[in-house]
């Protein structure tokens, strides 16, 4: 046999051979990803009933019936500042099954102000989608002598640490941006922290405190009828929900990249990508059902969708300013 015939022989094998090898690899997940989903898919919430990713994860679960034929239950996992539900998330197996719907905190931040992480998101979760994003806001009482975030940057040179401001606890979200804003703008307030966002926005809408650092969605309504004024919020870009409200990088143009309330589903490290795929392409159009739509209107917030990559990307960038920020405060973990 010819030299050259033979080595075309050899070559032709060997390339079935590594075919054959590779759709051996791939034959299961194309299998269990063909028959998914099996059963009922189970969405751990870490946080309790009656909050609204626990209301939207129900509704979502009617039109994710409609489309995939087995609906979404919503198993309650809270406490640890979320922590506990992403824990289980995070053990489940990995075959789509059981994935995880989470606020920011127990997937970006708790891991800068909390000791001992039952889990590493990096290498426990696979990302599905970026959900929404409910940006803080930077509000005032209206008795307050400020009516612009120039304005009360230039009081607070004034008056350091005179200004009270709420928010949700030491490392919260909305913690992390007054300190991220102090650090930027060369002020100083005083952090009177509360048991969660509504509570410190009630606060500043009765006058107790001066300011709060707190959701959008708590003080909204109150600004438009004078209760409080709503100085700026703490994203990136002005919300299509209320273009009208300035962001703090219009007057501070180094606020990039603050902390948010976003929301992301996640899978268990493992999930196969077929699997994944298939989440996030329903997700991509179930969280743009009219019903979910109006629900996140109503929180003031904006649905993102786009492929898991966002969520990674969104993470990281996040981290960065929450690490610079932690060092800068000498925050330590408890």
């Amino acid at each position: 046999m010819p030299r050259h015939r033979a080595e075309s022989e050899l070559l032709s094998r060997r390339t079935t051979l590594k075919i054959g090898a590779a759709a051996a690899i791939l034959e299961p997940n194309a299998a269990l990803a063909a028959d998914y989903p099996s059963g009922p898919i189970t969405m751990i919430v870490p946080l309790p009933p009656g909050t609204v990713l626990d209301i939207i994860g129900r509704l979502a679960s009617v039109r994710f019936q409609k489309d995939l034929g087995q609906p979404i239950v919503i198993d309650n996992v809270a406490g640890a500042a979320g922590n506990l539900g992403v824990a289980r998330a995070a053990r489940a197996k990995p075959d789509g099954q059981t994935i995880l719907y989470s606020v920011s905190g127990p997937v970006s931040t708790n891991k800068f102000v909390m000791k001992n992480m039952p889990y590493d998101v990096d290498k426990d979760l696979a990302p599905v989608i970026m959900v929404g994003s409910s940006p803080v806001a930077v509000v005032v009482h209206k008795s307050f002598p400020a009516t612009t975030l120039a304005e009360f940057i230039a009081y607070a040179k004034a008056h350091p640490g005179e200004i009270s401001y709420g928010s949700s606890g030491v490392g919260s979200p909305q913690h992390l941006c007054a300190e991220y804003l102090q650090a930027l703008a060369d002020i100083k307030l005083s952090h009177v922290p509360y048991k969660g966002a509504p509570e410190s926005a009630n606060d500043v809408i009765a006058g107790q405190i001066p300011c709060s650092f707190t959701s959008v969605s708590l003080t909204y309504e109150q600004s438009k009828v004078g209760q409080v004024r709503v100085l700026a919020i703490c994203d990136d870009e002005r919300s299509p929900l209320a273009p009208e409200l300035p962001t703090v990088r219009e007057t501070v143009p180094k606020f990039i990249n603050a902390p948010t309330g976003w929301q992301a589903v996640f899978a268990p490290a493992g999930t196969p990508p077929d699997i994944i795929a298939i989440l996030n392409r329903e997700m991509n159009i179930v969280f743009k059902d009219p019903e979910l739509t109006s629900r996140f209107k109503v929180q003031f917030t904006t649905f993102i969708g786009g492929a898991p990559d966002g969520v990674t990307q969104k993470i990281k960038s996040e981290g960065e300013v929450v690490a610079s920020i932690v060092k800068r405060i000498g925050l330590q973990p408890r």
